[in-house]
């Protein structure tokens, strides 16, 4: 079977598509776009920077846009699939330190495309394969970056946090002083310098 591929890139947001047609001729879509049109994302992280629209071969190596790519396929057994791949770096405050946080987004889901509600059941648990593809309703006008904007959501941490907090310039000192305990013996007494200074006035 032939696929239909699209070439090179589109520089902006993913459009409305026909999903079922999508999957069925194989098609592939990629791009990128400014995080900033993703509002419910937004929502709930810091503002985000806003970045010139270029065609990247590699995942963004700096915070303010998305890369994507979407694929359309049909499974060994004939089901229709979207393959949703999403490259991003959103800066996030650090819930530790309350400094900057670069947090990478590289995230791949397989969803298998049905048409109507019911078929979003799973049936017993029993039966239920952990590693098939999630299951959600296709449409002739089907929404892709809402789907994106889901699958970025979902990758953002509850509470974001550094490995290792970037230590402050502001403790610099403080740390210095407990690595030579002799420095504060050192420091004249600001009770002693009073005392010379009144010796001095008689």
């Amino acid at each position: 079977m032939s696929k239909d591929l699209s070439p090179g890139f589109r520089l902006g947001v993913p459009p409305v598509v026909d999903v079922f047609e999508f999957a069925r001729r194989g098609q592939l879509m990629e791009g990128v776009f400014s995080v900033n049109r993703l509002d419910r994302l937004l929502e709930d992280v810091p503002e985000q920077p806003f970045a010139e629209l270029v065609a990247l071969e590699q995942p963004p190596q700096h915070p303010g846009l998305v890369k994507y790519l979407l694929q359309g396929r049909r499974s060994k057994v004939g089901k229709l699939q979207l393959v949703v791949k999403i490259q991003a770096l959103l800066l996030l405050e650090c819930q530790r330190c309350l400094g900057d946080l670069m947090f990478p987004v590289d995230r791949q889901t397989v969803f298998e495309l049905v048409v109507r509600e019911s078929d979003l059941d799973q049936g017993d648990l029993e039966d239920t394969d952990l590693d098939a593809p999630e299951k959600i309703m296709g449409s002739p006008t089907f929404n892709l970056l809402e789907l994106v904007e889901d699958e970025m959501i979902l990758e953002v941490p509850y509470v974001p946090r550094h490995e290792i907090c970037p230590e402050p310039l502001g403790e610099v000192g403080t740390e210095a002083q407990a690595a030579d305990p002799t420095a504060e013996m050192q420091r004249p007494s600001p009770f002693a310098v009073l005392g010379q200074l009144k010796i001095k006035s008689q």
